[in-house]
């Protein structure tokens, strides 16, 4: 298999790995369903970067999944993807960045929000602590699998590493 298919594969296996990590990190997520039964506006618990996105964008992302892997895996697997396969998964993998990046950047926000609640928690003595809360380092994973599609894509929309290339040389 060529080598810009293989980099475009390990991209998704590690954006769809990213996809079932924690949304947000903190020590006080044990907390969190005795915080939502009492009334106060807390979340039960921090979903997967997965079950934070809504479902029409859950059915997008699986089909931009199978197309880029279908893509990656059709013959002749030895040689980069033909042009227009090329700038498909390109697209696929740069729109995929850009989505994964704003709701990272939305996934912040989140955390101080839910960080600011344990703050106010604290101060009105219903937790032993105000604790700190970031974005889960699934989204860091996610960003850096689809990035590797993008440029998976691009390599092989480039010609990189094809006969062409290698005539050249």
């Amino acid at each position: 298999m060529h080598w810009t298919r293989v980099w475009t594969l390990f991209g998704v296996i590690l954006g769809v790995v990213a996809l079932f990590m924690k949304g947000a990190t903190t020590d006080g997520e044990e907390l969190l369903p005795a915080l939502a039964e009492s009334g106060a506006a807390f979340p039960d618990g921090i979903p997967t970067i997965w079950g934070g996105l809504d479902t029409w964008v859950q059915v997008v992302v699986v089909i931009a999944i199978f197309a880029v892997v279908a893509l990656a895996i059709m013959p002749p697997i030895d040689t980069p993807e033909k042009k227009p396969f090329a700038l498909t998964t390109t697209v696929i993998g740069v729109a995929l960045l850009v989505y994964a990046i704003v709701k990272f950047v939305e996934a912040r926000d989140d955390a101080s929000t839910l960080q600011d609640g344990f703050a106010e928690a604290a101060a009105a003595g219903a937790i032993p602590a105000a604790f700190t809360v970031s974005a889960g380092w699934g989204f860091y994973l996610l960003i850096a699998g689809t990035a590797m599609v993008a440029i998976g894509g691009l390599a092989m929309l480039m010609g990189v590493g094809s006969e062409d290339d290698a005539a050249e040389a």
